[in-house]
């Protein structure tokens, strides 16, 4: 079994690879200029299915353990308001929660190891974005 992230570092691993300058989905997204590779609508639909999958075994792990609510993720956000949103959520985390066991594709896993495999499955997509930004478009 891993270590516990404390809430204040997962939030600062989803923060970076959600919106960092240099290396994020947002810097990715944002080098996407023209007519975009129509892969990079699918990643970011892709991470925005995921996060609100991950957030909501979240949330239904801490009212089953009737821990202090956490709450849904937003169900009308898009990937740069949900990626804001979990952030905070994150932050906001009662340590309780940390250690509450999720089922994800058939693994069990501690609420922290969720949110540091989000990040990660978060900074993987990212790079895929970036490359493809970077190709040149042909009409």
């Amino acid at each position: 079994m891993t270590a516990l992230f404390s809430a204040a570092a997962l939030a600062t691993l989803l923060e970076e690879a959600n919106g960092h300058p240099w290396e994020s989905v947002r810097s990715a997204l944002a080098g996407a200029e023209g007519q975009p590779h129509p892969r990079i609508a699918a990643l970011a639909s892709h991470l925005t299915a995921t996060k609100r999958a991950y957030w909501t075994l979240i949330s239904a792990a801490a009212a089953h353990a009737e821990a202090i609510p956490v709450p849904h993720p937003p169900d009308d956000a898009g990937l740069t308001r949900l990626m804001e949103w979990e952030v905070a959520a994150a932050r906001a985390l009662p340590e309780s929660a940390l250690g509450l066991m999720v089922t994800h594709s058939g693994q069990t896993v501690t609420v922290s190891d969720l949110l540091r495999l989000n990040a990660r499955h978060t900074a993987w997509h990212a790079g895929q974005i970036a490359a493809l930004a970077r190709r040149e478009r042909s009409a």
